[in-house]
């Protein structure tokens, strides 16, 4: 048998068209029905050891760049001492990865994606030790900051696809949506935790230790990565001769052909550019509705940061017949509720406890998004369509800019308030339109 394209666009996967890496018996099987603990279904990726080894260095990785981006934002302000130069720099990842996000997705579908991943944690770390010499040695300027930024933003986008494709070649198709899941959370949880650490540490032993630091993760992460497998994307693609710009054009016509996939990278896109903008831009709210210090900031931004994990691991325990159509569909209903309070109660408190409602709706649209993408799209095209989820990020900072203007020319309340009006309308719009969403188990 073989992967046949239904008329709708959606696609069958049958034995022949399964991923090399997995064996035949968990091909296009259902999972048994066996009762077990909310906890083991939770983690249950995690019993795969290739998928442990895979998450363990992503885990690694992670770490270090959000570090990176802790310490790039208080070095640049150090060096320069303006603000647009530092929001340049801390969003100077946005347009190699808007840009490179679509060879990104075809490299990870024709090339074999343990090397690629390997490849791209070894440009980070070159990226580190380079910035962290230019430290050391009293050369470096706010240019070079930008310079490093705008690569990893394409190096980035080089790594994810190839790193989501190669998830459902380490677990079987039943559990892609937890291996996902558990995937965002780790992410999640190294954006509380890394930066705290890297903020300690940037006093202990300066910038340049932070760097070095970060070098010697990417290179741990490189470890864990070799103890992977090769693992080959579909073979007919592989060989193919076509140009990346022709792969680039059939996997945004296989997208907007697959009714599912179309629909949900359209509602991923649109409920980003309306929600992240907020998140964003957490310290100017903060202090305009608050008088908030930099320490209650960042406690307001933890707080997100636990209701994404709470959100991520509730995803990982769902599985096929759970209604997760509509679990992603109230997502951005609940996202647009805390906004609303938020907005409409400028208490401290109040944005400490709804800020917890915010990373939960973002991280379920997130992880559950990117999960039912890869799931149900074509082996072949998985990477590509994960560089066009990738794309959203990229297209955020235009997002923030008008966000700003309101901010500055309307008000900080009623820009938030106008915020969470706009994402609930929407969030109420694709629950009455995307009916193949709705009715998907």
């Amino acid at each position: 048998m073989a992967t046949t394209d239904t008329p709708d666009g959606t696609t069958r996967l049958t034995p022949s068209d399964a991923d090399p890496a997995l064996p035949s018996a968990e091909v296009g099987v259902a999972a048994p029905a066996v009762k077990s603990s909310w906890v083991s279904r939770t983690f249950e990726s995690l019993g795969h050891r290739d998928y442990r080894m895979m998450w363990i260095s992503m885990f690694l990785s992670m770490g270090g760049f959000n570090m990176l981006m802790l310490a790039r934002g208080i070095l640049i302000y150090d060096l320069t001492g303006d603000a647009q130069k530092t929001a340049l720099v801390s969003i100077g990842w946005a347009p190699g990865l808007l840009i490179m996000s679509l060879f990104g997705g075809v490299l990870g579908d024709r090339v074999e994606r343990r090397m690629l991943i390997q490849v791209s944690q070894f440009a980070n770390a070159m990226f580190a030790v380079t910035v962290g010499f230019l430290i050391l040695t009293n050369v470096i300027e706010w240019w070079h900051l930008m310079i490093v930024s705008t690569c990893q933003g394409c190096v980035f986008a080089l790594q994810i696809p190839a790193r989501t494709a190669a998830m459902s070649q380490l677990v079987p198709k039943q559990l892609i949506g937890n291996a996902m899941a558990l995937n965002a959370t780790a992410m999640t949880m190294m954006s509380i935790a890394a930066p705290a650490v890297g903020g300690v540490l940037y006093e202990m032993i300066q910038p340049e230790g932070v760097y070095f630091v970060v070098t010697v993760m990417m290179f741990l992460a490189m470890g864990f990565t070799t103890l992977l497998p090769k693992m080959y994307p579909d073979q007919r693609q592989a060989k193919s001769k076509e140009s990346p710009l022709l792969n680039i054009k059939r996997g945004i016509v296989y997208a907007a052909r697959n009714n599912l996939i179309r629909v949900l990278l359209i509602q991923s896109v649109i409920i980003a550019m309306l929600s992240m903008p907020f998140r964003m831009l957490v310290p100017v709210f903060a202090k305009d509705l608050y008088g908030s210090v930099p320490s209650e900031v960042g406690w307001i931004a933890t707080m997100a940061g636990f209701g994404g994990i709470a959100a991520s691991m509730g995803v990982a325990s769902l599985r096929a017949g759970q209604r997760r159509g509509w679990v992603i569909l109230l997502s951005p209903v609940i996202s647009a509720i805390s906004m609303f309070v938020i907005g409409s109660f400028p208490w401290y408190w109040v944005g400490m406890i709804f800020f917890i409602g915010v990373g939960f709706g973002e991280s379920i649209r997130w992880a559950l998004g990117q999960a039912l993408v890869v799931e149900h799209a074509n082996p072949r095209y998985r990477a590509r369509m994960t560089s066009l989820t990738m794309m959203t990020y990229g297209l955020i900072p235009l997002a923030a800019f008008p966000v700003g203007w309101l901010v500055d020319n309307v008000g900080v309340q009623e820009t938030v308030v106008g915020m969470a009006i706009a994402l609930f309308a929407a969030g109420l719009f694709f629950i009455a339109a995307s009916k193949s969403v709705r009715n998907l188990n």
